[in-house]
C-alpha cells in the first residue's frame, strides 16, 4: 500500500500528515481552526488543500476526532470498550463527500466500575499506535492530554476502559475569563512553584479552595506572579494525575498528548514517583492510524 493522509480534527485543532503504509511518519501539517466555526463546505476546502500538498497519497483520507460527531462531516457512534485496534477499524465508516473518499473512525464509548458513561473521538489512534509497537501489552495506563484529556487502561492489545478530565480546558477557561487571569501572564513550566501545586494538588481537599489560594499566595507574597501559572497547572495537574493512580500506580505509564502541556503531565509523574515513557505523539499517531487502516482495508476486501 502506498502512504495515505489522516488526520486528528479536534474541536479546535487539526493535525493532517502524510503517513507511509508500514506507519513511518512523512509529513504533517497543523492548523488551529474551530470545527464549530466551519460548514461542512469549509471543512472539505480544509480536507481538499490536504489532498492537494500530498497528491501522491491513495486511499480514503483517514479521520478522527470531533469531525466525527454532529459537528462534523458524518456522525459515527462511537464503539464500546473493551476494543481492540482490529474492531475500531473495522468499524470506521466510509463516505464519500464532493468527490472526497473518507474513511472516519468511530471513537469509543466507556463506563466506570461505578457505571459512568464516558466518550472520546481521537484518542483511540494514540492508544492504537502504542498497541501497534507493543504487541499484546501487559496492562498499562496511558495519559492523553488535550482540552479534555483521557487516561486509558491498556491491556491484552486492547482499550479496556478510559475516563475524561477535563484539566487543560479548566485551565484554560480560568486563564481567560477568572480572577485568575491577570496573574496568568508568564508560561506555565515544571519548576519548583509547578511541584508544589503537584502536591498541593495531589495531597486532595477542595479544588476551589486550592484555585483560590493560587492568588491569595500571590497577595501574601509567598508565590511570585510569575510563578503563578507553573502553580496553577500543578494543581490541576496534580489533583488529575493522583484521581488516575488510585489503584493503578504500580502499572507501567505513558503520556502521549497535546505537545504543550504532555511534558507537563510527565513532569507530574516523575514528582509523584511514577516513573512514566513520554512518547512522540506525532510517531505514535502515525503508527496507530497505520494500524488502524490495516484492519479498514481487511474489512473492506472481506
Amino acid at each position: 500500500m502506498s502512504a495515505f493522509i489522516a488526520a486528528e480534527w479536534g474541536t479546535a485543532a487539526i493535525a493532517a500528515r502524510l503517513i507511509a503504509a508500514d506507519g513511518t511518519l512523512l509529513d504533517t501539517v497543523r492548523e488551529s481552526v474551530r470545527l464549530a466555526d466551519l460548514d461542512p463546505r469549509q471543512q472539505i476546502e480544509r480536507l481538499r488543500a490536504f489532498r492537494a500538498s500530498w497528491p501522491a497519497a491513495h486511499g480514503p483520507i483517514l479521520l478522527a476526532g470531533m469531525i466525527g460527531s454532529p459537528m462534523g462531516l458524518a456522525t459515527v457512534e462511537q464503539w464500546p470498550c473493551p476494543a481492540d485496534p482490529a474492531a475500531i477499524g473495522r468499524a470506521a465508516r466510509q463516505v464519500s463527500v464532493e468527490g472526497l473518499d473518507l474513511a472516519i473512525l468511530p471513537g469509543l464509548s466507556s463506563a466506570s466500575p461505578d457505571g459512568a458513561r464516558d466518550v472520546l473521538r481521537g484518542e483511540e489512534v494514540a492508544a492504537a499506535g502504542l498497541i501497534a509497537g507493543g504487541g499484546n501489552l501487559a496492562r498499562r495506563l496511558v495519559s492523553v492530554p488535550g482540552m479534555h484529556g483521557k487516561w486509558l487502561t491498556i491491556a491484552d492489545g486492547r482499550i479496556e476502559h478510559f475516563h475524561t478530565a477535563m484539566t487543560v480546558e479548566l485551565y484554560r477557561a480560568l486563564a481567560d475569563r477568572s480572577i485568575l487571569g491577570p496573574l496568568m501572564q508568564a508560561p506555565g513550566d515544571d519548576g519548583p512553584a509547578f511541584r508544589a501545586g503537584v502536591d498541593r494538588g495531589a495531597a486532595g481537599g477542595a479544588l476551589a479552595r486550592l484555585l483560590f489560594g493560587v492568588r491569595a499566595a500571590v497577595l501574601a507574597g509567598t508565590l511570585a506572579e510569575r510563578e503563578a501559572a507553573s502553580h496553577l497547572w500543578g494543581i490541576l495537574i496534580g489533583a488529575d494525575v493522583a484521581d488516575a493512580l488510585a489503584g493503578a500506580r504500580d502499572l507501567p505509564h505513558h503520556v502521549a498528548g497535546a505537545t504543550e502541556v504532555a511534558p507537563l503531565f510527565h513532569a507530574a509523574l516523575a514528582h509523584l514517583g511514577v516513573a512514566a515513557v513520554l512518547e512522540d505523539g506525532d510517531a505514535l499517531a502515525a503508527e496507530g492510524f497505520a494500524h488502524l487502516r490495516t484492519a479498514m482495508t481487511r474489512e473492506l476486501a472481506a
